[in-house]
């Protein structure tokens, strides 16, 4: 895939949909509005806040770039992948906000970042996990960060991350497998598993369920 060129009608795919539910990037192909459960909204909230925080120190202890912006393209497979890279310096960084830190990387976070490192054509990147708080700095405050880009701390946790190959094609098999689907107007298979709680579609899947539940 190249990162030169205009879209040329291109179907555009998120980095961020890297290997997730094929019916919920479908629903967003599709125009569907989002709507998501309160309680997704206010972790997306935290996320966000924790998100510049954290990128702005980053930013003025060791000059990250922030929210860097990438396309790949392939006039080949009929589509491109955008993304926002979190952190860029030599080498992409991606920050989730979780309620509970992972003990491995998610698939789709690694599918992610391997985006990212196939077109910075880095040979490593990092993936940070941060408990969520509705006052980031609590978190923030207590990490230790002398030995950036691996942080450590209480509520923390990162992994370097290696470029892989296989992950890309796989990826790539993924987005064009949603692209037939929506130009054939066929609806894909979706996940039916415990994300579908915190799908913005939800609603559409699962139309006799009230989609504003909380936790």
């Amino acid at each position: 895939m190249s990162g030169n060129g205009e879209n040329d009608g291109l179907i555009e795919f998120y980095a961020s949909e890297a290997l997730t539910c094929p019916r919920r990037i479908y629903f967003r192909l599709k125009g569907y509005p989002p709507k998501w459960p309160e309680f997704v909204r206010v972790r997306l909230n935290q996320g966000t806040n924790t998100h510049q925080i954290l990128g702005q120190i980053l930013q003025e202890l060791f000059g990250v770039e922030l929210e860097k912006h990438l396309v790949l393209r392939s006039s080949k497979l009929g589509f491109e992948i955008h993304g926002r890279i979190d952190a860029f310096k030599e080498f992409p960084i991606e920050i989730k906000g979780k309620t509970s830190l992972p003990k491995v990387p998610y698939d789709y976070h690694l599918a992610q970042l391997n985006v990212y490192l196939r077109w910075s054509e880095a040979e490593y990147g990092y993936l940070y996990y941060i408990k969520l708080h509705e006052e980031p700095m609590k978190i923030i405050n207590k990490l230790d960060i002398s030995s950036f880009p691996v942080i450590k701390g209480p509520n923390f946790r990162v992994f370097e991350v290696p470029y892989d190959k296989s992950l890309f094609k796989e990826t790539l098999r993924h987005f064009y497998r949603v692209k037939k689907a929506y130009e054939n107007d066929r609806l894909p298979e979706g996940w039916k598993s415990y994300a579908c709680r915190f799908c913005p579609y939800r609603y559409i899947c699962y139309p006799d369920r009230d989609w504003e539940d909380s936790e």
